[in-house]
């Protein structure tokens, strides 16, 4: 879920949906040099662009889709050896197929780190028109959110093969 980072609404809980300003009349930013990154990551990100002027929905901020297949090919071979039949098989197993053709299929997505898990926009205080006004999230070397969602490079994402001998015993 997008949530302010900081309990705006004073309720002592730090869990607090956040509004969409719908345009940039209804943001005061603490920092006016936070005012255009706010406005980029926005524009970027497809649920934040589509529901200005309204509150994200609690779990709306959903990681995009992922699709993974996989294949297996076998092949049984009858041997005879005296008069015994063996029987053998052979297989190939792949596994995240998509990612063996594209190094960006078949890869989940999650939070990039400095979306900070939704919470990108901090609650700094209220103004002395009770107007509140924030700050945006910046990773330690000061780095603003540039996009929502980044792949995870894990071993388990990546295509991978098996290649199998089975005997039958008769």
């Amino acid at each position: 879920s997008y949530m302010y980072n900081g309990d705006i609404n004073g309720d002592g809980i730090s869990n607090d949906l956040m509004y969409i300003p719908r345009n940039d009349s209804e943001i005061n930013f603490k920092d006016e040099a936070d005012r255009a990154d706010f406005w980029a990551f926005v524009e970027q990100d497809k649920y934040l662009k589509n529901h200005k002027g309204e509150y994200a929905e609690a779990n709306s901020a959903r990681a995009p889709w992922v699709h993974q297949f996989d294949f297996r090919w076998a092949h049984d071979f009858t041997l005879k050896i005296g008069n015994t039949d063996h029987k053998l098989q052979i297989s190939a197993d792949v596994q995240n197929i998509g990612n063996l053709l594209h190094s960006s299929w078949g890869v989940p997505k999650y939070f990039d780190a400095n979306v900070n898990n939704g919470r990108f926009l901090k609650y700094e205080g209220k103004d002395s028109n009770n107007v509140p006004y924030f700050s945006l999230y910046r990773n330690n070397k000061g780095v603003a959110p540039t996009t929502s969602w980044t792949a995870s490079k894990a071993y388990g994402n990546a295509w991978r093969i098996q290649l199998g001998v089975k005997y039958y015993f008769n």
